[in-house]
């Protein structure tokens, strides 16, 4: 663990998170700061993509992000090799990021973290030029991850995706995907894959259980076959924080994958929980690449 050399705090925040909560909160954690004589930049974003491109023109110190699981990948991305501070205020929907690097719920406490400075090196993937920090998913969960996009209004959180899930397991086409892993052919024909560099995706499925954000591996989850009554089973031991050992799993752990269809059709890929068009797609770990607030 280290000390950052600057705590110049750059407030990135979407103003609609949560229902307005994000600005709300950015406004607290503003204030926090100035109390604590924190030198503080506020920006707010309007439209996808401000979030990397409000990062990029980050000189130094620390980056709060005031959002959900898409404007910290955003600001990730716009942060690229510069090694600045991540802070995360969790005013999103699901919030996966900011639950798996235990910051807390509400801005005041994170002041007090931001003044502390001290960090810890995180690991991100890479896929196709973008940097992705949760992982990612070919197959069903990247068709769950679309329906969710087109549904974005009504239910918060992990039960936004309960109907979406049950909607896709109905019709989906089940494409299979080749997987390899340092080039070594790991399942030949999988209808659902995760990469992950955390467990958790969707708020409390733990989709790859023994991932860590800090180890230099990829976790990669092959499921072999699936229909309803396996995703129901997958799901019930992924929320029982008791993911079994499965024969129809592959489990296997990388610095890079590679997926490709297995027949005709072409499924659907997700980054960090939002749709990225389709397979063929490749993945490094890019080990220790971003620095993570830590408690003081």
């Amino acid at each position: 663990m280290k000390r950052s050399g600057s705590i110049k705090t750059t407030i990135i925040a979407n103003p609609i998170a949560g229902n307005g909560r994000g600005l709300r909160y950015a406004e607290a954690l503003e204030r926090a700061l100035r109390q604590r004589g924190i030198e503080t930049v506020f920006h707010v974003t309007a439209k996808a993509g401000d979030g990397q491109r409000l990062a990029a023109a980050v000189e130094g110190g620390c980056v709060a992000v005031v959002g959900g699981d898409g404007t910290v990948n955003e600001v990730v991305n716009g942060m690229g090799e510069r090694r600045l501070s991540l802070a995360i205020v969790p005013a999103g929907s699901v919030n996966v990021v900011a639950r798996e690097l235990h910051f807390p719920r509400r801005p005041e406490p994170l002041a007090a973290w931001i003044e502390a400075g001290r960090t810890r090196p995180m690991d991100l993937l890479e896929c196709g030029g973008r940097r992705v920090i949760l992982g990612g998913g070919a197959g069903f969960d990247a068709a769950v991850a679309a329906r969710v996009r087109e549904q974005r209004a009504g239910k918060l959180g992990f039960w936004r995706w309960i109907a979406p899930t049950i909607q896709t397991a109905r019709d989906y086409a089940y494409p299979k995907i080749r997987v390899t892993v340092d080039d070594r052919e790991v399942c030949a024909a999988a209808p659902y894959v995760v990469v992950g560099n955390c467990p958790y995706s969707a708020g409390r499925f733990r989709a790859a259980p023994r991932a860590k954000t800090d180890d230099g591996l990829l976790d990669v989850v092959a499921v072999k076959e699936l229909n309803l009554s396996k995703l129901i089973s997958l799901a019930a031991g992924s929320l029982l924080a008791s993911f079994p050992e499965r024969k129809d799993l592959v489990y296997v752990q990388g610095r890079r994958v590679h997926l490709e269809p297995a027949g005709d059709i072409s499924a659907p890929l997700q980054l960090d929980g939002d749709p990225a068009g389709t397979i063929p797609a490749d993945f490094r770990v890019l080990p220790h690449a971003s620095d993570v607030l830590i408690a003081p």
